[in-house]
């Protein structure tokens, strides 16, 4: 068995897992609101809230983790099974930078006050800003090609 095969049935497999501990989070969370008489999650009493979720939220990061080694394992040896698509790869890399840097330019850091009385730093808030602007860029990119492609698949038929 290929190791994609193996490591596709991994990731289905923490998928799925993850998908269960989402449900039992969530249904954790409803459940000790409804016994707390609270209406958001926020409003839980420290002690209680963190001996339910805790060790589910821990279980989830090891699940993540997994599965992005899992991923990375993947990509990595398809890359190196075929080293003329590192250039593809090399070229997206270097495109995706140019597109985070342009965004970290354009970003505004400006100290705002947050809700709970904390003051979220300009520096952080400019990575924010740099954050939407790069899923702007890249979803305007994503829409572009797709309306591209729609019009090559109209003319050419």
């Amino acid at each position: 068995m290929k190791i994609s095969k193996i490591l596709s049935y991994v990731v289905l497999g923490l998928g799925i897992l993850g998908a269960i501990l989402w449900y039992v989070m969530t249904s954790s969370i409803s459940t000790l609101m409804d016994q707390n008489s609270v209406s958001e999650a926020r409003e839980l009493p420290f002690d209680i809230a963190e001996s339910t979720v805790t060790p589910l939220y821990f279980l989830t990061l090891i699940i993540f983790v997994i599965a992005i080694i899992a991923t990375l394992i993947a990509v990595f040896s398809t890359l190196a099974k075929n080293p003329s698509g590192l250039k593809n790869t090399a070229i997206g890399i270097v495109a995706f930078i140019v597109i985070l840097g342009i965004s970290y330019v354009l970003a505004d850091g400006v100290e705002t006050p947050l809700k709970d009385g904390e003051v979220l730093s300009a520096g952080n808030s400019k990575w924010v800003g740099t954050g939407l602007y790069t899923f702007y860029v890249l979803a305007a990119i994503a829409v572009g090609l797709m309306f591209l492609s729609g019009i090559k698949k109209l003319i050419g038929k």
